[in-house]
């Protein structure tokens, strides 16, 4: 577990496993999603959040695992179960809060991913160890039947996120190009029928309604608020966010990426982001959640710190 003294170390690690893994032609968040849910902790029952969504649900999918469910050495120990011998786990992160004296509201605001901290408080995050419950023995568990919806039935499930969105934006289904305007607090995408699939359409819709959350009347973001230049660390941060709260939502309503994005140049800037601040991926995560959750309107239990 990571201490208050090397907190920063942490970022750096959960950036250099996914730099790592991008450099390899993994983006983890475009990985397709496991068909049983969200990976969860096998005591609390309660789904991961935030970065750890993507990270587990990647770590499920390139192992082969059979089922999301993930639990700590001690969790297992508590179970009357063990790690099997040999298996490595899964480093997650958490936020905690920690005690600073004369810690100032800007570099509160500057350690945190986006939660509330008190002017002597620093919302820090630290590292877990987890084990996907196919590397544990004598462990029982329930089976949960695979959930697969038919292309009627992802369309309809992406229609109901839209028209159930609390506060949403105007839409224009009929633009030009997909893109948010926050002056005017508008969505535009071209017309469906000028998609190459209905899942295209979808993907661009979310991205964009994603950005809208960062709207004063919504979550208030600074990136949305207070615009910043193309290839600023704002400007990606709020590029990520969109992206992994639309990453979210396809994972919730089954629809597959179907973009260009994962051409060679994609991967390209986001590797020379990830390089060049290493709190983008944890923050733009948390705040991703945020805009998810607003969107569905969902409230959420605490995550499980293991």
């Amino acid at each position: 577990m990571a201490t208050t003294k090397n907190f920063k170390d942490t970022y750096q690690e959960v950036t250099d496993a996914v730099i790592e893994q991008m450099e390899a032609g993994n983006i983890v968040w475009r990985c397709s999603w496991n068909h049983v849910g969200f990976p969860i902790n096998v005591t609390t029952g309660i789904s991961y959040r935030g970065w750890n969504v993507f990270w587990l649900n990647f770590h499920t999918m390139l192992k082969g695992y059979s089922m999301p469910y993930y639990i700590t050495f001690k969790q297992a120990q508590d179970l009357g179960g063990t790690i099997k011998k040999g298996e490595k786990g899964t480093k997650i992160t958490y936020w905690a809060s920690i005690k600073v004296k004369g810690l100032d509201d800007a570099a509160a605001d500057q350690s945190t991913d986006g939660d509330s901290a008190s002017p002597q408080t620093r919302m820090v995050p630290k590292v877990h160890t987890v084990f996907n419950i196919d590397q544990t023995e004598g462990i029982e568990f329930p089976k949960v039947e695979a959930l697969f919806r038919s292309d009627a039935e992802k369309i309809a499930a992406c229609e109901q996120i839209i028209e159930d969105m609390p506060n949403r934006p105007q839409l224009n289904l009929n633009g030009q190009s997909p893109v948010y305007y926050p002056l005017k607090d508008l969505v535009a995408v071209p017309n469906i029928a000028r998609f190459d699939s209905s899942e295209e359409y979808y993907c661009a819709l979310f991205h964009e309604l994603a950005h809208s959350t960062g709207h004063e009347s919504r979550l208030s973001r600074n990136e949305i608020t207070q615009p910043s230049k193309y290839g600023s660390e704002p400007y990606s941060r709020e590029e990520l966010t969109a992206e992994l709260t639309a990453a979210f939502l396809y994972a919730i309503t089954g629809i597959q990426q179907q973009t260009i994005r994962n051409s060679a140049a994609y991967l390209q800037g986001w590797l020379k982001a990830l390089k060049n601040d290493k709190t983008l991926i944890l923050k733009a995560a948390g705040q991703a959640q945020k805009a998810a959750d607003y969107i569905m309107a969902v409230v959420h239990e605490p995550e499980p710190a293991g």
